[in-house]
């Protein structure tokens, strides 16, 4: 049995070697590319002036080449200099990244214990998944402790909760830098719900906590994450809206958006952060238990089982002034047994769709993950426990 993660030797170095050594890995791979011919003396001449001038290159034009960078890349760019660490780590950056990535989260949370390890060696894992690659990698959390759940995501940063004290963390798992922020009111937590969306007007992202009150009634309350304070708000009751607060809403533009509670209803809830009212918006078709609303293309979708061997892609459309249409995207034919199929997620492109089957009579980690591209209309599929078997080198 191999090791789950395999270990490697620590090797100290202080801040300047630790640069120094990144930006000549970095640099040095892209002098190879570009000079394959050259002397060895020309080479080195070259090398030590692009190091120079990759570190004073204009700040605009290094947020243009960070941003095709994959998100496993930045971890160690953002290491070179002060000041290629702070563009990276920037709440602007961030946010443009996610919006040009097509990597998604695909395991909340990922917990392993490598063999021969004591139980308090356990680590948690954030699993994504590559659509342009068809791959997944594993990042470690840097949160010490283990990790319970997700609550949230937006533009690349995840809401989580903690095991060992009652506190919420936010994460950026590719740059691994978190912030920990109190809970306000203290609620079941099967009967709750958070969301996380970037307000424009006030520059910064704010979290949305409905919950269950004694009474009954949805309360609401909204954490600013820069002045680090929960203010309580009128929660969608008072205007007769039900969501249904025990999934979490999905978060697109500033908006965040919740399934209704009924079965068969019309309409889902919507809150705008910015005014920090909620509204209804009418669904293009009535709402089943395994419908979904997933971002395609940076617009609100929805995906229908209205048709039994057949899901049906939906994307709410702006005309161009203040009224909003839902617009049939494509249809998605089942023509072998999915199992249950859940839409978990669509690409930026709007080009892919990401769902999840459970098997009857299987267990979480025997689900598989399917991907359907409307371009060449083709299904491909990832087995859940095949891509954590491989990623960690454990062969059957």
């Amino acid at each position: 049995m191999v090791k789950f993660c395999k270990r490697l030797t620590t090797i100290r170095f202080t801040g300047a070697e630790r640069r120094r050594l990144l930006l000549d890995v970095f640099l040095y791979e892209r002098s190879i590319q570009r000079l394959p011919n050259a002397k060895e003396e020309t080479e080195s001449q070259d090398f030590e002036t692009e190091v120079q001038n990759q570190v004073t290159l204009p700040h605009d034009l290094l947020f243009k080449i960070f941003g095709l960078f994959p998100a496993e890349s930045l971890f160690r760019l953002q290491f070179v200099c002060k000041k290629w660490f702070s563009l990276i780590n920037t709440s602007t950056f961030i946010r443009h990244h996610s919006q040009q990535s097509e990597t998604v989260l695909i395991c909340k949370t990922l917990t392993l214990l490598e063999p021969g390890s004591r139980e308090d060696s356990i680590k948690s894992y954030f699993h994504f998944l590559h659509l342009d690659h068809r791959d997944d990698f594993c990042i470690e959390s840097s949160v010490i402790d283990l990790l319970v759940d997700i609550r949230a995501r937006c533009d690349g940063l995840l809401l989580a909760a903690v095991s060992k004290n009652k506190n919420l963390i936010l994460i950026n798992p590719i740059t691994r830098k978190h912030s920990v922020f109190p809970l306000g009111f203290v609620a079941d937590s099967s009967d709750e719900s958070y969301g996380i969306a970037f307000c424009n007007k006030t520059n910064t992202h704010k979290v949305v906590h409905l919950f269950r009150e004694k009474s009954g009634c949805t309360g609401c309350e909204i954490l600013s994450i820069s002045a680090r304070k929960w203010t309580r708000v009128e929660g969608p009751n008072s205007s007769g809206l039900l969501p249904n607060i025990r999934k979490s809403p999905l978060s697109i533009h500033g908006l965040l958006h919740w399934m209704p509670t009924e079965h068969r209803c019309d309409h889902i809830i919507t809150m705008n952060v910015k005014d920090e009212k909620f509204i209804a918006k009418k669904l293009p078709d009535r709402w089943a238990v395994k419908d979904r609303l997933i971002e395609i293309g940076g617009n609100l979708g929805f995906v229908s089982h209205a048709e039994a061997n057949a899901m049906q892609v939906w994307i709410l459309k702006n005309d161009g002034g203040s009224s909003e249409k839902w617009m049939k995207h494509y249809s998605i034919k089942l023509e072998f047994d999915f199992g249950c199929p859940i839409p978990i997620c669509g690409s930026r492109s709007g080009r892919e769709i990401v769902f999840e089957c459970m098997l009857l009579h299987s267990i979480p980690s025997e689900g598989r993950i399917y991907a359907f591209t409307s371009l060449i209309r083709e299904i491909w599929r990832w087995s859940i426990q095949d891509m954590i078997m491989m990623k960690h080198g454990v062969k059957g």
